[in-house]
């Protein structure tokens, strides 16, 4: 890793979809959100399927999804058992601190190696996707043909690490919590749902939400039933050290890092590329979207107008998945 820890016998969970051609230049890599699993037809149904109406068309492309190191979703996490350990437990508070977008990167890229890929036709992803993707092309830029970038940056900013920032603290401000030595029957619940729903207002905005729930009489308001739902739902299938892990993943995306001047970087980049862009996004910012395409000499942009700030491209992904298609 970038650390400079070692992660022992590796798991990596992935999905495919589609058959690998003769000559293994047929694959597609998608990159998923943050707390999303590897079965893009679970929150992309509408992009992904057999047809030329999809952007991602299962008859022509290989695609594959692969779930992020510190994922609780199929890959090695500190759910997962670490060899390191002669009682065989899981890695909790001791698995390697940060895993880089980056590292993600290399390791897909031996598990592609593994498959028979000799040649990405597309790199794509929303969120920590479009991250994702953006690193397969600066890391191994011969190997990626384009890339479609969606709802992301170059580099994290400030403003999206102090969000995640406060979220880790209210989970490491539960007295469950102890450290990331948690007991996992009694893990810490209030943290990880507040967390939750600090997010979920970070993937929303002000006009989405104001237009979703109107004002009842003190003492309660509906808003505050919805983000409690969201936090007691998400406690059910996520782990507090692996949500951990992964916003320090989100944390490390710098395409620049140990490259060079960030602006130079990214016009060093020759692939054709489509950056997407949340009008409304508060997380995620248009003006971040509109720095890649600007920078980016092969690139275009396309704006989704739309309230619902950064979780419109898993909202409106019908607009999205023709403007795609069309692009491709």
């Amino acid at each position: 890793l970038e650390n400079g820890r070692v992660v022992r016998d590796v798991v990596l969970g992935y999905t495919a979809y589609g058959e690998l051609n003769a000559s293994g230049d047929n694959a597609i890599v998608v990159g998923h959100s943050l707390t999303s699993n590897s079965n893009v037809t679970e929150w992309w149904g509408a992009m992904c399927g057999p047809g030329e109406q999809f952007a991602l068309n299962t008859l022509e492309d290989f695609v594959i999804c692969v779930n992020y190191l510190g994922s609780p979703y199929g890959s090695s996490a500190p759910t997962t058992a670490d060899p390191d350990k002669a009682d065989g437990g899981c890695y909790g508070a001791d698995f390697p601190t940060p895993v880089s977008i980056r590292d993600n990167v290399r390791l897909q890229k031996m598990l592609l190696d593994s498959l028979g890929v000799k040649h990405l036709k597309m790199a794509i992803g929303g969120s920590m996707g479009s991250m994702l993707a953006l690193e397969w092309a600066a890391t191994f830029p011969d190997f990626v043909e384009e890339l479609c970038l969606i709802a992301g940056c170059g580099r994290h900013t400030d403003w999206a690490i102090g969000i995640g920032e406060a979220q880790r603290f209210s989970i490491m401000a539960d007295g469950k919590f102890k450290g990331g030595s948690y007991d996992v029957n009694d893990p810490p619940k209030a943290g990880l749902a507040t967390s939750r729903m600090m997010a979920m207002l970070s993937y929303r905005a002000p006009a989405s939400v104001d237009q979703k729930f109107e004002r009842t009489s003190l003492p309660y308001f509906a808003v505050e039933s919805y983000l409690q739902y969201q936090g007691k739902k998400f406690i059910r299938r996520f782990d507090a050290n692996c949500y951990i892990q992964l916003t320090y993943t989100l944390d490390s995306h710098d395409v620049a890092r140990g490259r060079g001047e960030y602006r130079d970087v990214l016009r060093s980049l020759r692939h054709r590329v489509l950056v997407v862009g949340i009008t409304s996004d508060v997380l995620y910012p248009f003006a971040l979207q509109r720095e890649l395409a600007r920078e980016m000499p092969h690139s275009e942009l396309y704006a989704i107008d739309s309230p619902h700030g950064h979780d419109a491209f898993l909202i409106e992904i019908a607009s999205l998945n023709v403007a795609v298609t069309r692009w491709r």
